[in-house]
């Protein structure tokens, strides 16, 4: 299980070298921070990286192997290694992700309707929600035939739900307090 405290204070760390070092982008960062976890998280070697019996030495030596990256970068993945944060790299890229979004304007969004969208309604509905939020909306369909109708966004902590199913409710629960 990741340390979300822990992995937020290494991705703001990154953050900010990131945004501070001239020549460095942060769609480099992203790629290089999504090339660590898969490595330090996800792959085969995961469960070898975390495992303090392994020297720390050894474990280093091996993710220097695995990984072709900056140094800024690679350092980070030796620090994680040493001090046994291997596997919060996940949470760690997830993390600077949601800074790099914010700092770039960019929200994310889900729209949940009962039927699948096209690609077209879907860049209809970035669009609305970009002009409406003043952010770059990137949108995720979902489809959940028990809405009925209509649709349910999330953008961040914010829910419009104009779902059928929802009006319904509100209608029942109106038509119940007339008795």
């Amino acid at each position: 299980m990741a340390d979300v405290q822990a992995a937020k204070r290494y991705a703001q760390a990154a953050f900010q070298i990131a945004t501070a070092t001239p020549g460095a982008s942060l769609d480099q960062w992203r790629a290089e921070l999504r090339e660590i976890a898969e490595v330090l998280s996800d792959s085969a070697a995961s469960g070898l990286l975390a495992d303090r019996k392994v020297p720390v030495a050894s474990r280093v030596a091996m993710v220097e192997r695995m990984l072709d990256l900056s140094p800024l970068a690679l350092n980070l993945a030796r620090l994680l290694v040493s001090k046994g944060r291997s596997q919060d790299a996940r949470a760690v890229s997830d993390a600077f992700n949601r800074m790099a979004d914010d700092y770039e304007g960019i929200a994310h969004a889900s729209v949940t309707t009962a039927v699948e969208l096209t690609p077209e309604q879907l860049s209809a509905i970035e669009q609305q929600l970009s002009s409406s939020l003043g952010k770059r909306v990137r949108a995720v369909g979902a489809v959940d035939p028990a809405i009925i109708g209509g649709l349910v966004v999330r953008v961040g902590d914010k829910l419009v739900d104009g779902s059928v199913r929802t009006r319904l409710k509100r209608l029942r629960r109106e038509l119940e307090g007339v008795r």
